[in-house]
């Protein structure tokens, strides 16, 4: 093997994209394969990015990516926290965000996460294969060799595993670690409600200020984040990287609002158009006695926004011998959405494992023995995080929401 190693991503989601550049800026060769055939998939819509995840991006993109990141996150907030609220928006308790300090005249805020994925793919076209996904590999004294769906295989000095909490690659490296699914009290459907001038008229101020969760403490609830760029996204991107396509995004308040019992919910096959109005139509008889701007913001959602999503952590092994394949990302460490750190814990990996490779092609440390090092400050940082998720309802906001529904019980 060369000192320089040749990299093989299995998976081109946030932390595989974000490693694919950082490789791409040292000169380090670097292949990603994946399943979509585009960047059209429906994830999800606003992610919290803090101090981790984003100096992780000011290292790993090139300097103009890194400003399009920022100019399209969205604009700062004066509490950097999660709040958690009643019905009629008094405020019941919060929590300070997750990461290191994040300060400064342009700090990390939030970004729409089909931006910031966009972004990511930015100028790697002789870099990503799309529409192929990685089903198994071969690893020997000399390098890996991974089997594509598509019947091909690709050869590398070391494998890296970024392609989410299922996948198949991890599950042949780590056959033990196991996936748990759960459900997140009354928070599974999301969608985007767009900013009307009548809308931002009857806002208050606070809802715009950070992320929150509204609860009526009888197991309904409401999750509310609201995305305002800094600057117009295509604006941004013509002037700052016109050679990157990123799509113009309006500005928005995502919603996560829970449904009366009984609801049927169809499995995401079987959506049609009438699936998000009936849904939008059983989340406003949930918020029809809540604060006269939670009722607004979820009568004005775009039911062709509205989807799904089955939560599922991992419940990771604690250590493993080092090899030439390698996890990252939910793949590594799944967790839940509560305290948004997915994002931020997969782009941090890409930061970690990116300055071991560079040791590695600098000559200064033998490979397995770099991925070891990776693997370990991964575990370090990300599994206490993990923890703290699955316990979701004491975590966040401090434990107002446990403490709401407690009230109601006793």
């Amino acid at each position: 093997m060369s000192q320089s190693p040749h990299v093989l991503v299995a998976g081109g989601g946030l932390g595989g994209l974000a490693l694919a550049q950082g490789l791409v800026k040292e000169g380090i060769s670097v292949e990603v394969v994946e399943r979509d055939a585009d960047l059209n998939r429906r994830q999800g819509y606003y992610l919290t990015i803090n101090g981790l995840g984003g100096e992780a991006l000011r290292r790993l993109l090139p300097p103009d990516l890194f400003e399009l990141y920022l100019d399209t996150s969205r604009r700062p907030y004066s509490r950097q926290q999660s709040i958690v609220v009643d019905d009629q928006l008094r405020e019941l308790g919060s929590r300070p965000s997750m990461g290191p300090p994040n300060t400064g005249e342009r700090r990390h805020t939030g970004v729409h996460r089909r931006t910031l994925r966009q972004i990511l793919a930015g100028r790697l076209d002789d870099v990503v294969t799309y529409g192929v996904s990685a089903v198994g590999y071969d690893e020997d004294e000399d390098g890996v060799t991974v089997h594509l769906s598509d019947g091909s295989t690709r050869r590398g000095d070391l494998l890296v595993a970024a392609d989410g909490i299922r996948s198949r690659i991890r599950d042949k490296k780590l056959p033990k670690t196991r996936v748990a699914s759960t459900a997140i009290k009354g928070i599974d459907l999301f969608g985007r409600t767009p900013y009307t001038p009548d809308l931002l008229a009857v806002i208050p101020d606070a809802l715009h200020d950070g992320v929150l969760i509204a609860t009526d403490g009888r197991g309904s609830r409401c999750l509310m984040a609201s995305f305002r760029p800094r600057r117009p996204v295509a604006e941004a991107a013509a002037e700052l990287a016109p050679d990157i396509r990123v799509d113009p995004v309006e500005d928005y308040m995502m919603v996560s609002c829970s449904v009366p019992p009984g609801t049927v919910v169809p499995p995401p096959a079987e959506w049609t158009p009438q699936t998000g109005v009936d849904i939008r139509a059983a989340m406003s008889e949930t918020v029809s006695a809540w604060h006269p701007a939670v009722r607004a913001i979820v009568a004005g959602l775009d039911p062709g926004s509205v989807f799904s999503i089955s939560f599922s952590y991992l419940e990771p092994m604690e250590s493993w011998p080092s090899s030439r394949v390698t996890v990252l990302g939910d793949a590594a460490h799944g967790m839940l959405p509560t305290l948004g750190m997915g994002a931020n814990m997969a782009i941090f990996d890409a930061r970690v494992l990116l300055e071991r490779l560079v040791e590695v092609r600098d000559g200064g440390a033998p490979l397995t023995e770099a991925v070891g090092a990776y693997e370990a400050e991964m575990r370090a940082e990300a599994y206490p995080v993990l923890r703290l998720t699955v316990d979701h309802d004491n975590v966040f906001g401090g434990g107002a929401l446990a403490r709401a529904d407690a009230a109601t019980t006793h």
